[in-house]
């Protein structure tokens, strides 16, 4: 089964297309509004900014027509990974996929390619991730409460892997009070823990070696690079930014304590709860301020 995973970002992803070319006469007029009135609202003089953010959340909207659940995957490193480039999560994803497409569920998936390339870029994510900001994951939840707004009967699985898992929480802790939003996180970094929640799934143990990265384990990881830098190493494989060896950070479908957590997760609250078809009214002053 290939995974079509277009970029909720204006670059496009190596395996996809970008969420910013749209034909707004497909989209009815009251969402093509609400989504210009958001989005002044957010970036306010930014008129690029501000165009971008109205054509992902209209294509947003279109994509999911018809749609029952929407996973939107923050990647981990520097969040500029495509799915293609995280084969393993991307086992995860497949395999939720095919956990709710068997309960009866259409599922679509799109990858929240969260930051350019570039030294700015790697600044205003480094600042993220140290939490010195929350802006990034408002972002995400700015474009999920429009999605909802519009889709009174989809729901939304905000997935994320290191720092990536990082990036969901924030988001997701903007959305607390949104019953069709739900979150799977694996390998969070351990300088920032993920708050428990009914609706959110964390896993900071792949159940055949503890996360180095997420225990804060930091002796282990160095011991562990210096290993690899002699050829030494014959511990398990995981690393954080792609370079840094982080024994225990990685995590598959193929692992049945990941598999065994995240469909028993799905199948308990994902693919149970139901919702009214009521439309939720948009309240531009519900999510949490950007800091």
């Amino acid at each position: 089964m290939m995974l079509r995973t277009p970029a909720l970002i204006c670059d496009a992803s190596p395996d996809g297309t970008s969420l910013n070319a749209v034909d707004f006469d497909l989209a009815p007029p009251e969402v093509l509004d609400s989504a210009r009135r958001v989005a002044e609202k957010e970036y306010r003089r930014n008129v690029r900014k501000t165009n971008e953010l109205v054509s992902q959340m209209v294509t947003l909207y279109l994509l999911a027509e018809n749609k029952d659940v929407a996973i939107i995957f923050n990647p981990g490193g520097w969040g500029w990974a495509s799915v293609a480039e995280m084969p393993l999560w991307a086992t995860i994803l497949k395999g939720m996929q095919e956990v709710l497409e068997e309960a009866g569920l259409d599922v679509m998936i799109t990858n929240y390619l969260r930051t350019k390339h570039g030294p700015l870029a790697l600044l205003g994510e480094t600042g993220a991730l140290l939490k010195f900001s929350r802006a990034k994951g408002r972002e995400l939840a700015v474009r999920i409460e429009h999605l909802l707004c519009h889709r009174p009967r989809l729901k939304v699985i905000i997935a994320g892997e290191s720092n990536g898992a990082a990036m969901a929480e924030d988001a997701m802790r903007c959305l607390y009070h949104h019953p069709r939003v739900f979150s799977v996180q694996t390998g969070t970094p351990f300088w920032a823990p993920s708050k428990p929640h009914p609706r959110s799934l964390i896993i900071n143990h792949n159940g055949i070696e503890p996360d180095t990265f997420s225990s804060g384990n930091v002796g282990r990881c160095i011991v562990a690079n210096v290993q690899a830098l002699f050829g030494r190493y014959k511990g398990s494989r995981g690393n954080v930014l792609f370079y840094i060896g982080a024994p225990g950070h990685v995590y598959t479908w193929e692992y049945p304590v990941v598999r065994e957590k995240i469909t028993l997760f799905l199948q308990q609250t994902v693919v149970t709860e139901s919702f009214s078809n009521d439309n939720i009214i948009l309240k531009e002053d519900a999510l949490c301020p950007v800091k």
